[in-house]
């Protein structure tokens, strides 16, 4: 590869990542409407196998392929604390919520929750950054529209859940706003992590660490 191939990589989108982002998604909905919500879930395990494999194999034959993925250091704090303004306006938003609900009392599993959903929501970044906003460049110029754009994507994947689908589209809005800014994965990864836990705890009330405890240390 020569000097010139990451920005190469940057100037020209590749659509088939979109197309199957979107089929990706399209199969995940067909799976929980005709099967179940457990048929979804290992479909999703093994769809997120094949994107790493290709992210992988994708990493290795393009030249500069992490950093234009924001997989970086340089610009870490700059993106966090961008991140973190949208952040804590989320915050507030969901603990308003969680107090005119009464759903603020948290068990100790959340906190267990916090500590592992970053890393998924490092992988959904990466889906939503990469594999679909970069990539509508091509036909998009305006990052308003391209961030519209990748986030109504991005929540068409998590139907027939509307209340997922909203928070998705919210949320995947102004992440990608904020990426399209200050490109660092890590940072809006982690953001990501924390605002889904909240969300799931005190918006959805549902308790996925209680789940994975019990798989874990089930007697």
């Amino acid at each position: 590869m020569t000097a010139e191939a990451p920005q190469r990589y940057i100037q020209h989108p590749c659509y088939p990542e979109v197309v199957a982002v979107a089929c990706a998604g399209l199969l995940h909905i067909v799976a929980e409407i005709a099967l179940s919500e457990m048929a979804a879930r290992v479909y999703n395990a093994v769809a997120s196998v094949g994107f790493l494999v290709y992210v992988i194999w994708r990493a290795r034959v393009t030249h500069g392929a992490l950093r234009a993925w924001g997989m970086r250091r340089d610009n870490f704090w700059s993106g966090l604390f961008a991140q973190l303004g949208f952040g804590a306006v989320a915050t507030i938003a969901i603990v308003g919520y969680g107090l005119a609900i009464n759903s603020l009392t948290l068990p100790w599993t959340f906190w267990m929750t916090v500590a592992l959903y970053p890393a998924w929501g490092i992988a959904q970044q990466f889906a939503l950054q990469n594999l679909i906003a970069r990539n509508l460049t091509g036909v998009l110029s305006r990052p308003l529209a391209i961030a519209g754009a990748a986030a109504a994507i991005f929540a068409f994947a998590h139907y027939p859940r509307v209340d997922l689908v909203l928070l998705s589209l919210v949320a995947g809005f102004f992440f990608t706003l904020i990426y399209r800014r200050v490109p660092n994965l890590w940072a809006v990864g982690i953001v990501h992590g924390i605002l889904g836990a909240l969300a799931v705890y005190v918006v959805l009330n549902e308790d996925p660490g209680a789940t994975l405890w019990s798989l874990m240390f089930r007697p």
